[in-house]
């Protein structure tokens, strides 16, 4: 700090750029062609698994970036049962027991199936603590008919990001931004789904007063004085996956 005459003191101005860009991670299909689901229980052991893949979801570089919630939505299509009348699927992180499984389905119709789910400190924290770390993890999907004949499948995918599946309008906490400071601010928001999705900056103890927010799969910006404050979205379909693509912050501060 200079101090000048009297009683007067200016500080040195800083200025910081932070940015995070966790985009969305996809297995893709899984399911090249059609399978057909004969077992009437979970298998057990994940090398037993009917199919497997490993995604990397990024964690930020800087530690005033803290992420709140990552969410994933499942994908699968039943084609046909024959005498089955029940498809089962279980998905899980890394590890087949209660505490690494994130989706627990049950389907009784043909069709387009779709389903989504967040993770954070109270739901799912396990799979949560897993999923921000920054490191590679491995989804186990585990399929079976409630009786002895099938059910024909032909697409299997998981999606998985920084965001939430929720619809609340008061917005969901997803990223804390853990600083204090005059700020401008690029977001770029984006979903899997046929929803939209809102993104909103706002005050953590005061979250229908946000400071800033948009609608819609694009890019908003601005400029603002924030004090710890978070990063809330939500959807309008409960099955979107409402993600954070991109994250860029020019920060100002006082030394």
């Amino acid at each position: 700090m200079l101090k000048l005459a009297g009683e007067f003191e200016v500080g040195q101005e800083k200025i910081e750029r932070l940015s995070y860009n966790p985009q969305v991670k996809n297995t893709g299909d899984l399911e090249a062609a059609t399978k057909t689901i004969t077992a009437t229980s979970e298998a057990s052991g994940t090398g037993n698994a009917d199919y497997s893949a490993s995604l990397t979801l990024p964690k930020p570089d800087d530690a005033r970036l803290v992420v709140k919630r990552i969410a994933a939505r499942l994908a699968v299509t039943i084609d046909s049962f024959d005498t089955a009348t029940h498809l089962y699927c279980r998905v899980y992180v890394d590890a087949q027991d209660a505490d690494h499984r994130l989706f627990d389905m049950d389907w009784d119709s043909t069709g387009a199936k779709l389903y989504g789910d967040d993770t954070n400190a109270s739901d799912f924290p396990t799979i949560f603590n897993l999923l921000k770390d920054g490191t590679e993890h491995t989804f186990y999907f585990f399929f079976w008919v409630n009786q002895a004949n099938n059910a024909v499948i032909s697409l299997v995918q998981l999606w998985e990001g920084v965001g939430t599946c929720g619809t609340s309008g008061a917005g969901i906490i997803v990223l804390n931004l853990n600083f204090s400071g005059l700020t401008a601010f690029l977001a770029k928001t984006r979903k899997i789904g046929s929803g939209t999705p809102t993104i909103m900056l706002s005050p953590t103890s005061y979250y229908y007063y946000y400071i800033a927010s948009g609608d819609g799969a694009a890019t908003q910006d601005g400029a603002v004085i924030i004090k710890e404050d978070d990063l809330r979205m939500y959807g309008t379909v409960a099955t979107d996956l409402n993600y954070l693509e991109a994250l860029y912050l020019n920060l100002r501060s006082e030394q």
